[in-house]
């Protein structure tokens, strides 16, 4: 992690990080950490600022994917994309980086402080699907789901399973999957599991992402054949650790 005054790694394919006049790097093997406070290993936006988390975020790189992460547990970040709105990136959430600039936005009790990130060309390249590319879209010789990614799957997405009058096209929440399968089940072990099968896909350069992630992964399991009724007969009779 570089520092201000300090010299900066140069790593191929790291980032360049911007906070006002300062300047700091990530490569993959050393993630970018911020927080309130300057301690070893985060660098400090505003000790006295107590609406900003002592470890608000990260920029890290996994899977092939530079990501911003949300370590926080109380409090959302907004990201601002080249081109699209501002979007937020809930507590536990990340963000994989798909363009050459992205700026994180961290609210504050006093101030909002403004995280510019600068990817090289090659490191967001190849990212896009084109909207007219049928060929862009994802199938099982792709991504192959796991025995316990069909386990959670098939609960969240049991609605679209069903057929009618029990249809209900709403995937359910991660807590509502968790008490359905129950102990050891929890919500955040259920949300990891569904963020592993996300990065999974993120790698062949498929994102679900934003308030809707979780209907257009759903839609896009049921449009290549991945998830079926089948699937959702199994869940009766298993019940799997996370």
């Amino acid at each position: 992690m570089g520092h201000p005054g300090g010299s900066e790694r140069t790593d191929k394919g790291a980032v360049s990080i911007l906070i006002g006049d300062r300047r700091f790097s990530a490569s993959g093997s050393e993630p970018f950490l911020f927080g309130r406070s300057e301690t070893a290993g985060v660098v400090g936006l505003d000790a006295t600022d107590m609406g900003i988390s002592a470890k608000a975020g990260a920029v890290e790189f996994g899977w092939g994917v530079w990501w911003v992460v949300n370590h926080s547990r109380k409090r959302r970040l907004l990201i601002e994309e080249s081109t699209s709105a501002t979007r937020r990136l809930d507590c536990g959430d990340r963000y994989a980086i798909t363009w050459p600039r992205v700026v994180v936005l961290v609210p504050g009790a006093i101030y909002t402080h403004r995280i510019e990130i600068l990817l090289p060309e090659d490191a967001v390249a190849g990212l896009h699907v084109e909207p007219t590319a049928t060929s862009g879209t994802l199938t099982s010789d792709h991504v192959r789901l796991l025995d316990k990614d069909r386990l959670v799957l098939s609960v969240m997405f049991g609605g679209y399973l069903r057929s009618f009058p029990r249809h209900d096209a709403r995937p359910l929440s991660y807590q509502e999957v968790a008490d359905t399968l129950g102990v050891p089940w929890t919500r955040i072990t259920v949300r990891k599991q569904v963020e592993r099968i996300k990065e999974r896909f993120a790698r062949h350069g498929m994102f679900f992402e934003g308030p809707r992630a979780n209907d257009a992964l759903a839609e896009h399991l049921l449009d290549q054949g991945l998830l079926s009724p089948v699937d959702l007969a199994a869940v009766h009779g298993e019940r799997r650790v996370p």
